[in-house]
């Protein structure tokens, strides 16, 4: 997709605060689609910016970061969620015709926070790429990464509507499926898809990390890799997306260990046809998801 703006291009700067995979992937998707004429780069680790810029992902390192907001179109908020808030303000603060995003993986909790501290920003749109990987850093940034995986915006009504129209434009741009809806809807879904299937990989590979017959490593095909990947994603990063979802995830969690308990029971007491049942009701499910294009089969 290539970007038509209409406007004069010379004025089209995109400034990414946290230049590491999401920042990164974000900048050179909209630079392959010719979003922006500049982009500039700031993080709190200096040689994440540094490697963002011999990367090729941003034009210039900004040494100041007031200055780089000022300058900016749009402004790409992609630090960790703790600290989101206080970035979204300060940008909103100190440029008020830039459009605001961000990239943070809880909504309900960062919205609270916002509102705390003053007013709604006018043109902060939230937004969560459904798009990510266990690796981490300026070097695992892609411009595919973000190809025909969602991204959910939870506009508030205070939001304004060229900011929302611009950012759905700037994330189609990347090739993403926009998505609009609540972010109550958001965070109890992304309960569901996201963090509790991380949380449930970190558990099992722990129990995998216990004493057993055999070495697992011996033993593991494809499948295991599959299910586990995950859990090889930054752990400090998902304690503070687990704590900042808590209530979504431990409602989430409650669910399937009802359904959990129904398998085991099953097995237990040897109705191994009920059984069957069910794997085929989980199979049906899964594959309904692929057809439907929420869940890529690869």
């Amino acid at each position: 997709m290539r970007w038509r703006e209409s406007s004069d291009p010379a004025m089209n700067r995109l400034l990414v605060i946290g230049t590491g995979l999401i920042g990164g992937s974000f900048a050179l998707a909209t630079r392959k689609a010719g979003c922006f004429s500049h982009i500039d780069g700031h993080d709190s680790d200096a040689s994440a910016a540094a490697a963002a810029l011999r990367l090729g992902h941003i034009d210039a390192v900004a040494p100041d970061l007031s200055a780089a907001i000022a300058a900016a179109d749009l402004v790409l908020v992609a630090v960790p969620v703790a600290t989101v808030a206080s970035m979204v303000r300060r940008v909103c603060e100190s440029n008020r015709t830039a459009t605001v995003i961000d990239a943070g993986s809880v909504k309900g909790s960062l919205l609270e926070e916002l509102r705390r501290s003053g007013a709604m920003p006018p043109r902060f749109v939230p937004s969560h790429p459904m798009a990510g990987s266990e690796k981490r850093g300026p070097e695992a940034a892609n411009a595919g990464l973000f190809r025909d995986r969602p991204v959910i915006l939870t506009p508030q009504p205070e939001t304004d509507p060229h900011a929302l129209a611009r950012a759905r434009e700037w994330w189609s741009a990347t090739g993403a499926r926009v998505v609009e809806t609540s972010a109550a809807i958001h965070d109890e879904m992304v309960a569901l898809t996201s963090h509790l299937p991380h949380l449930i990989a970190y558990a099992f590979m722990n129990w995998v990390g216990k004493p057993h017959g055999g070495v697992p490593a011996d033993f593991a095909g494809p499948g295991l890799n599959d299910f586990t990947r995950i859990a090889a994603s930054d752990a400090a990063m998902w304690r503070r997306i687990l704590s900042g979802n808590r209530a979504a995830v431990l409602a989430q969690y409650d669910g399937l260990a009802a359904s959990m308990n129904r398998f085991v029971e099953l097995l237990r007491s040897e109705r191994f046809d009920e059984l069957e049942t069910l794997l085929a009701q989980a199979q049906a499910t899964r594959l309904r998801m692929i057809e439907a294009g929420g869940q890529p089969d690869d």
